[in-house]
């Protein structure tokens, strides 16, 4: 559901009803970057809470549980034939006690949330200042970005047929698509098989990176040789799309556009109906 911020509230409660969307809810901007203002929402005074501090038109989902994030980078070739060129799942922030250190200790130590000390020490309060007990496990966060602690893994050699043809069959039907980044969360490596237990999160455009160079245990060299080999696919891709009929955005759309994004300005279109 896509809604612009100052949406009369009671309109807002009646369509979230109506779509028999059911709590906790995933709020986020409509362009937006790296998790930021990604929010888990649980019931309405928390939407009330959240419209106030985003000024600019959302988005909001619901909450998919499955245990299972990936990214998948797929595109058509010039021969118009279905590649997937990366796979990368997501780990999520998990904090370990030790025995000794409180929980505002161990996030302390973290380089990947220690910038989050303030927003967490809200979050986790009550536990804040407890010593976690040795092996004791704390789920920090479940939203799947680089800002919130997860870690990207590199995860290709999960690659199949059916998991092509699954993603194939997703986005034939959008209409101009070529590349991009399938976000989603799946119950198990069998869904593709099965075809049961999937569900897309987002679809990311042109700018879309191979999020398996993200992985600890890939070397810099191999990361940008990815990041321009995507960029070349991204160059045929192009080519050919001047010498096709449809008309190319001109310049000046393109930077209008641009300012649109960078300067997170409500859009002066009218919004899709939910």
């Amino acid at each position: 559901m896509r809604i612009d911020q100052t949406i009369d509230l009671a309109l807002l409660k009646t369509k979230i009803n109506r779509d028999s969307f059911q709590y906790p809810l995933i709020l986020k901007p409509d362009m937006g970057e790296r998790g930021k203002n990604v929010e888990i929402i649980n019931d309405f005074t928390e939407i009330e809470s959240y419209l106030k501090k985003v000024g600019q038109p959302i988005l909001i989902q619901e909450y998919i549980n499955f245990p299972i994030e990936l990214g998948i980078l797929f595109f058509w070739d010039n021969h118009k034939k279905p590649q997937i060129t990366s796979i990368g799942t997501k780990e999520f922030c998990v904090l370990t006690g030790n025995g000794l250190d409180t929980l505002g200790t161990l996030v302390s130590k973290n380089h990947r949330i220690a910038h989050r000390k303030s927003i967490l020490h809200k979050k986790f309060s009550a536990q804040w200042d407890q010593i976690i007990p040795l092996n004791k496990k704390i789920f920090i966060e479940p939203i799947g970005n680089h800002n919130r602690g997860t870690t990207f893994l590199d995860a290709r050699d999960r690659y199949s047929e059916e998991m092509l043809k699954w993603a194939a069959d997703c986005v034939k039907n959008i209409h101009g698509f070529d590349y991009g980044r399938l976000d989603i969360k799946i119950e198990s490596w069998d869904s593709f098989h099965t075809k049961k237990g999937i569900k897309v999160l987002e679809i990311n455009g042109v700018n879309s990176e191979p999020i398996h160079i993200y992985d600890p245990n890939y070397s810099i060299w191999k990361a940008y040789r990815d990041i321009f080999f995507h960029m070349k696919i991204i160059y045929e891709l192009s080519k050919q799309k001047l010498n096709q009929p449809q008309q190319t955005l001109s310049l000046a759309d393109f930077i209008r556009g641009s300012r649109i994004v960078l300067s997170k300005k409500t859009l002066k279109f009218p919004l899709h109906e939910f």
